[in-house]
């Protein structure tokens, strides 16, 4: 079993070096490019909003995530969790957006979490000792 714990901070750079060590640690634990760049589109929704949502303007923020790849016979178990001590937020319980209405007639929001929910297989949320941890998991074949 493959397992990763990487801190961020909440700039844009910190956040896209995360995002290339995420990557990196799929293609290096048997996932095939595609489906590491898929994970890592669902990371980047996840983390950004964390990085720009979960504290209160100008200040620090510091979050982490866990990242597993755990062979199976069906390929490989991914599963990525982030942790941070910023506001509490279940992205589990936001509605779908209306994908059907109109661009002009949509909410704003929400289709970013529709997305997740749609590229992955499971996705968790609990408040632990003042912390948000949300978790994804998806299976991926593993590469030949």
């Amino acid at each position: 079993m493959a397992v990763i714990r990487l801190s961020c901070r909440r700039d844009d750079a910190a956040v896209g070096q995360l995002l290339d060590s995420i990557e990196e640690h799929l293609v290096d634990a048997g996932a095939e490019m595609t489906e590491a760049m898929q994970l890592r589109l669902v990371a980047e929704e996840i983390v950004t909003n964390i990085a720009r949502c979960a504290w209160p303007e100008g200040e620090a923020g510091l979050f982490h995530v866990e990242l597993a790849a755990v062979p199976e016979a069906g390929g490989l178990r991914v599963r990525l969790t982030t942790i941070d001590d910023g506001t509490p937020f279940d992205p589990t319980v936001q509605q779908d957006p209306d994908i059907e209405a109109a661009v002009d007639d949509r909410a704003i929001g929400g289709l970013g979490m529709f997305l997740v929910r749609q590229m992955t297989d499971a996705q968790h949320y609990a408040r632990e000792q003042g912390e948000n941890r949300f978790s994804v998991e998806r299976l991926f074949q593993r590469a030949a």
